[in-house]
């Protein structure tokens, strides 16, 4: 296996955790809001960004170590 394939395996690991990042600066963003038109855009993309993050490292912890604990 080379660097790059190992680097495909750990990638989505990394983009979810920058995705929860994300989702928890638009939790912060809806915590923080007064105004109603700001915190329904916020909380949505909370919740899509947060399903997101799920999904990517999900994804990421089965590849990776589905490739190196079975392998």
């Amino acid at each position: 296996m080379t660097v790059w394939q190992i680097y495909l395996y750990i990638l989505p690991i990394g983009l979810g955790i920058m995705t929860l990042a994300a989702s928890l600066l638009c939790l912060f963003a809806y915590l923080m809001s007064d105004d109603n038109a700001t915190r329904l855009p916020a909380f949505n993309w909370f919740k899509r960004l947060l399903i997101l993050a799920f999904l990517l490292l999900s994804a990421g912890v089965f590849m990776t170590f589905s490739h190196f604990w079975f392998n």
